[in-house]
């Protein structure tokens, strides 16, 4: 039977050999946007990019930022305690001030998505529709369909990811706090002491093996989830960013660039103007 230590060995082994084969084939999948005349027209004079009625409100965009900086800093500081290169402790305090950021917007984000005025959880609800028309946007993002099915303002595999990111957030962050060497004055114990009391030593193995997993699969997805970003629909990116003024439509739109906004069907000489107008990143 493998021992706890050699399932260690074996999760390092496999998620540090598994992350190279995931940049390599989403490398692969650009150059499939190079060929295919995708890469050309999003990033070349076209400019052509899915077009949005609406900006994302201010407060979304802030926890947004926020959430992404801190999972780049979770994931990397994560990594470097488990190898320990350098000064664990920093590593440990940038990971437990990350970690408490996180937790409070996880818990400020589901608070705006179900219960403030503007919620928003219905946009991440996945329907039958969704269901159906996936298999037609995994056929556009392995170039087999020269589009995807437009049903919202997130595609299947957006809300796929997004509602999964919630119970692996929650987990992450209880199998956090457990693990943190934090001392409680009353008690004169760390809060892992105290769980360690509670669920024993092979407990808080398996609650420090499950953490390390989670935070292997927010570094894998957030990696794929930057890169379609990127590639798919690169001005909402910028606006997710505050960077809008860099999208060419928007320098357009007050009297700079070329002119083109891609939001009417206009200028698409060389593809059918539905075929990006409703694209989404995925």
């Amino acid at each position: 039977m493998l021992s706890l230590l050699q399932l260690n060995v074996w999760l390092d082994a496999i998620f540090t050999n598994l992350y190279p084969i995931i940049v390599l084939a989403l490398m692969g999948h650009f150059i499939g946007n190079i060929l295919t005349g995708r890469a050309k027209r999003r990033f070349g004079r076209e400019w052509a990019w899915p077009h949005h009625d609406s900006h994302p409100p201010l407060l979304p965009k802030f926890l947004h930022f926020t959430h992404v900086a801190c999972m780049f800093i979770l994931g990397a500081t994560g990594l470097m305690i488990r190898f320990n290169p350098i000064s664990r402790e920093t590593m440990q305090w940038l990971h437990y001030i990350a970690m408490i950021i996180v937790t409070i917007n996880l818990i400020w984000r589901l608070w705006y998505a179900f219960s403030s005025r503007q919620r928003d959880y219905r946009e991440f609800a996945i329907t039958q529709q969704d269901i159906v028309t996936a298999p037609k946007v995994i056929l556009y993002y392995i170039f087999v369909k020269p589009s995807k099915p437009h049903l919202g303002k997130y595609n299947v595999m957006q809300k796929g990811t997004y509602t999964i990111f919630v119970p692996l957030l929650i987990i992450q962050a209880i199998t956090g706090f457990m693990l943190w060497r934090l001392q409680i004055p009353i008690a004169d114990m760390s809060l892992q002491e105290l769980f360690a009391g509670l669920i024993g030593a092979t407990g808080i193995w398996w609650t420090r093996t499950i953490h390390y997993v989670i935070n292997w699969l927010f570094i894998i997805l957030t990696t794929i989830h930057v890169y379609l970003s990127v590639t798919e629909d690169f001005p909402a990116f910028l606006d997710f960013f505050g960077l809008g003024g860099f999208d060419k439509r928007s320098a357009a739109k007050h009297g700079g660039g070329h002119g083109d906004d891609h939001g009417d069907d206009h200028g698409h000489a060389h593809e059918p103007a539905t075929a990006y107008a409703s694209a989404e990143h995925g």
